[in-house]
């Protein structure tokens, strides 16, 4: 929730208009009040350029305006509607494996494709730019998952299929744990040039930790993966678990709107975090890496971990060392 509440926030958020020093137009900063300017023998008149300049700009940090909420709503929208149909798509091809692979009935398939139809209707009729309404996403989110789908056929398979069912979830979660080693592997040697039987062993830590963590996944739905995982958006991109950490960051999700103020502390718990995930993540291939090698996966991690998360806090962190004028 919170993953996804930064990202729309600021991919809708205006761009802030740059404010003008008084010392660089020549200009001294104006008054609460309208005043009468006397002119200074030893000081021209300002021109045309400066009396522009002058003009006060609206404050970066302010409160968005009714247009620009509006602007992010219709955004929000569109996201939801994309990622409903992102996943009834996806559930309808596991139906589709399940009645290929275990010789599903008429009934059986009809049972699935019920359960897909309510769960959708539920999850269209949630209204997303209802703070209130997201609130029931997180439980919602635990009972679309392929889990779920599979559990609807447990009472109602025979022997033979029951025997291919095992067989079905060995290889689809086989399948999955190596397309994400795999895709972790491809990563690190894109940065580090493996010496002589290091790709192997590389292979099986990586093996061993993303089974670990699609384990994880299926207890505790990546809810912000549901919204991009169909935009081809990765906002998780090193699998450092971004969505835990920010919600372990920012605390009890109940008082985040009177925390909200404390921004730089709570990016700063933030970093914090992460920097823990990442020592974890190099530490599990100290047996195998040599120092250069360890710390070449850690500069990568470091700047590029945290995926478009990276452009957001880099963006407020410049926003919160400069100076309010």
């Amino acid at each position: 929730m919170l993953c996804i509440g930064i990202a729309i926030g600021w991919n809708a958020k205006p761009m802030p208009t740059p404010s003008v020093s008084p010392v660089a137009s020549g200009l001294t900063p104006p008054p609460s009040k309208p005043v009468v300017a006397v002119a200074s023998s030893e000081d021209p008149p300002p021109g045309k350029h400066a009396l522009r300049d002058s003009v006060v700009k609206k404050p970066s940090n302010m409160m968005p305006t009714e247009a620009e909420m509006d602007q992010a709503k219709k955004m929000q929208a569109e996201m939801s509607k994309a990622m409903v149909k992102h996943q009834r798509a996806k559930f309808e091809q596991q139906i589709d494996r399940l009645t290929e692979s275990l010789s599903l009935t008429a009934d059986q398939k009809a049972k699935l494709t019920n359960w897909l139809d309510d769960g959708m209707k539920k999850l269209e009729g949630l209204d997303f730019t209802d703070p209130k309404a997201m609130t029931e996403l997180p439980e919602l989110s635990k009972l679309l998952t392929p889990k779920a789908l599979e559990d609807q056929l447990a009472s109602s398979l025979s022997a033979e299929q029951q025997t291919a069912f095992t067989d079905y979830k060995e290889r689809e979660h086989h399948d999955q744990v190596d397309a994400a080693a795999l895709k972790s592997l491809s990563k690190l040697q894109g940065v580090i040039q493996f010496e002589d039987g290091q790709r192997d062993e590389v292979y099986q830590v990586l093996t061993k930790s993303a089974e670990a963590s699609l384990l994880a996944k299926n207890e505790n739905p990546d809810i912000a993966a549901m919204f991009t995982e169909g935009m081809g958006i990765e906002m998780d991109p090193y699998d450092l678990g971004l969505q835990q950490a920010m919600t372990e960051s920012m605390g009890d999700p109940a008082k985040l709107q009177e925390n909200a103020g404390d921004q730089k502390q709570i990016l700063g718990k933030l970093r914090e975090v992460i920097d823990k995930r990442i020592d974890a993540k190099v530490e599990l291939l100290r047996p195998v890496l040599n120092d250069k090698q360890l710390e070449q996966y850690r500069t990568e991690l470091k700047t590029k971990g945290m995926g478009v998360y990276g452009t957001v806090l880099s963006g407020l962190d410049a926003q919160d060392a400069t100076p309010s004028k």
